[in-house]
């Protein structure tokens, strides 16, 4: 038979016995802060921060830019539009300038080529030819005005006035970073002045 004690024995073991699991899950979980310990003591420290900066060099490696061609047609197509931002846009801060009897330094080509558009009224900048070879651009280029403002120093003449000539762009990183011209920079003066007959010096698109 059961007495009152074996009774109250089996009912406190009873009792006792559901807290089990607990201590089980409990036990789980510290084992697994230990291997989550133990692998992050296993990865070098030079290991971590790696992945940021393997995108972000995927991503400079990827990124675009445009080519010579498009580079030189835009910067061209810009003098009929706003052309300091074809300035910012397209041309290097850093570019190596070789001019014709002219500017021999960015900020100088910049100025001269605001004044002339800006005191020739009509002005419009035509691209007769482009060839291309590798980074480098040749732009075959004319552009024509009516002089109704002072131009390097010369007062308006009222005259149709042209300059033409063949420029080379090597662009690198959308940009061109050196550029080379031969014109006719000293007649297109002339012609400002008067000393030449306009219809002289216009070029053909042939």
């Amino acid at each position: 038979m059961t007495s009152q004690k074996d009774l109250e024995s089996a009912s406190a073991l009873t009792t006792a016995s559901p807290p089990r699991p607990r201590k089980r899950l409990i036990g789980a979980m510290a084992g697994l802060a230990v291997v989550a310990a133990l692998t992050a003591v296993a990865v070098p420290a030079s290991a971590q921060g790696q992945a940021p900066h393997y995108v972000s060099s995927v991503s400079a490696a990827h990124r675009h830019y445009l080519s010579p061609l498009q580079v030189a047609s835009a910067f061209y197509a810009s003098y009929n539009g706003d052309l300091a931002a074809g300035f910012d846009r397209y041309i290097s801060k850093d570019l190596v300038l070789h001019g014709f009897n002219g500017p021999e330094d960015r900020e100088a080509w910049i100025k001269g080529d605001l004044n002339i558009k800006a005191g020739l009224t009509g002005f419009k900048m035509t691209v007769l030819d482009q060839i291309v070879e590798g980074d480098k651009v040749v732009t075959r280029w004319s552009f024509t005005g009516v002089h109704t403002g002072t131009v390097f120093g010369i007062p308006a003449s009222g005259r149709e006035v042209t300059l033409s000539g063949i420029s080379i762009d090597r662009v690198i990183h959308g940009q061109s970073v050196e550029h080379w011209s031969e014109g006719n920079f000293g007649r297109f003066l002339d012609e400002l002045r008067g000393d030449t007959p306009p219809d002289t010096i216009t070029p053909s698109a042939k």
